[in-house]
């Protein structure tokens, strides 16, 4: 399975003129943790500062871009450890109940970021006092005695590397050093799929070269070693697909060791959790399928064909019964962006239900596959035999001469089967359309039947 990644850019103008007042400042976060940065910077690291307000629309949008969660999770503490990321909201009437989505604020600025947070009691308005910022958003780089410098274009990788450009004295690890970049996770369909993951060679003057990447199971058992060999320069990345058919959902990890053969002096950020959900398996579909993501429009979605990476339809929070066609036998997957605390849910053509849930996480997917399509390829019952009443609440007559008949749902479960009967009771079989395939000698026959109440 090839994985792909959807980059958010966001292109805020920002005046020149902004200035940092030459003083290193403390604050306290929302936990009444006291952070001071020059702690940071005498340890060598970069610092990067987003002066923002909960009431801001453009903040909103490049915190939901999540380059510095990312940022954070793979060069901050618990990951190469060169890197320090910190969030504040300069209003002075900033509180946890509004951080946390209350009225006034955009959202919700808590759930999901990992660093620290600076806003309520004054503190954010105390920290936006070291500067002279023409306006929010604006990101602050200090590094070593620099002057802080302004980050204008914010997606994950391009703003890493205008860190890692702009404060090269931190990034100064000598001989070999890899380690895993974050992972979303992989959704897909239970026919299996390879894991791909990003390595990151963490070195600042030594190609790597090779590196072996272990896989576990949600157990924990060693379950593939994908042993690579390449050439990555220093401080950059490439995607390795380690060759092993995951056919389970459920928590893998990777690990990565052994860079350039030898034994990693500096593990932080090596393993890596990742995700694996499988959806829907062989359901019946009638076309097109109808698309809801609840919302507004800093929640956006895609339902990608898994066969050839293709989006087949997009669009953001608030889409309502989004029409969009599908072929049978492929998997799908709606993958939704920024969408925390949201809902989803996925009709067919027939109404009924294909998936539906509460999104979790920054980035979310569900999946499933579409199986052969029977109602567009129905081969009709003979007048000779007779199915009443359609729609049918409790008993379902089926008359004539046949042999056997069975009765499946979407997904292609048998949930009623009987030889030749004059009627029968449907009545515990949940509301829905159902698929009747009745065999007669050497023929068969297929007809939709709704169940109602």
């Amino acid at each position: 399975m090839k994985k792909t990644f959807t980059i958010l850019s966001i292109f805020i103008s920002i005046s020149l003129n902004a200035q940092w007042l030459g003083n290193l400042w403390t604050a306290d976060d929302m936990n009444g943790n006291s952070h001071d940065i020059s702690l940071h910077l005498n340890e060598g690291k970069t610092v990067l500062v987003d002066i923002s307000a909960h009431w801001c629309g453009p903040c909103w949008s490049l915190h939901q871009s999540h380059s510095m969660a990312g940022v954070y999770h793979d060069f901050g503490p618990d990951g190469t450890n060169e890197v320090m990321v910190y969030f504040t909201d300069v209003d002075a009437g900033s509180s946890i109940p509004i951080l946390q989505g209350g009225s006034g604020s955009q959202g919700d600025w808590i759930t999901g970021t990992e660093y620290p947070i600076i806003g309520p009691n004054g503190q954010g308005a105390h920290v936006d006092g070291f500067y002279t910022t023409p306006g929010v958003p604006t990101l602050y780089l200090h590094c070593g005695s620099v002057a802080p410098e302004i980050s204008t274009s914010y997606d994950w990788w391009s703003l890493f590397s205008t860190i890692k450009g702009s404060c090269p004295s931190a990034f100064t690890f000598s001989g070999a050093d890899a380690t895993l970049l974050k992972h979303d996770g992989v959704a897909g369909c239970p026919d299996g799929y390879t894991v791909e993951v990003d390595l990151y060679n963490a070195s600042a003057n030594t190609n790597l070269t090779s590196a072996d990447i272990e896989l576990r199971n949600p157990n924990g058992q060693l379950i593939a070693t994908e042993n690579w060999t390449g050439n990555i320069s220093p401080l950059n990345r490439t995607s390795v697909t380690i060759n092993h058919i995951v056919t389970t959902a459920g928590i893998y990890s990777a690990k990565v060791v052994n860079p350039n053969g030898v034994a990693d002096t500096r593990p932080n950020g090596d393993e890596e959790d990742i995700f694996v959900d499988f959806g829907y398996s062989n359901a019946y579909w009638a076309t097109p399928i109808q698309i809801s993501v609840s919302g507004s429009n800093t929640t956006s979605w895609y339902l990608k064909q898994n066969s050839t990476n293709g989006i087949v339809a997009s669009g953001f929070g608030g889409a309502t019964n989004y029409p969009a066609n599908i072929s049978a036998n492929e998997c799908y997957t709606l993958l939704v962006l920024s969408g925390e605390d949201e809902t989803y849910s996925i009709t067919d053509g027939a109404t009924n239900t294909v998936v539906q849930g509460t999104i979790s996480g920054l980035e979310y997917k569900a999946n499933f596959s579409a199986g052969n399509d029977p109602w567009t390829s129905l081969e009709n019952i003979p007048n000779s035999i007779s199915v009443y009443p359609i729609p049918t609440k409790d008993i379902l007559h089926v008359e004539g001469d046949y042999d056997s008949f069975k009765i499946t749902d979407i997904l292609g479960k048998i949930v009623l089967q009987s030889e030749n009967v004059k009627s029968v009771n449907v009545s515990h079989l949940n509301i829905g359309v159902y698929l009747l395939e009745i065999k007669s000698g050497d023929k068969s026959y297929s007809q939709k039947v709704q169940i109602t109440r």
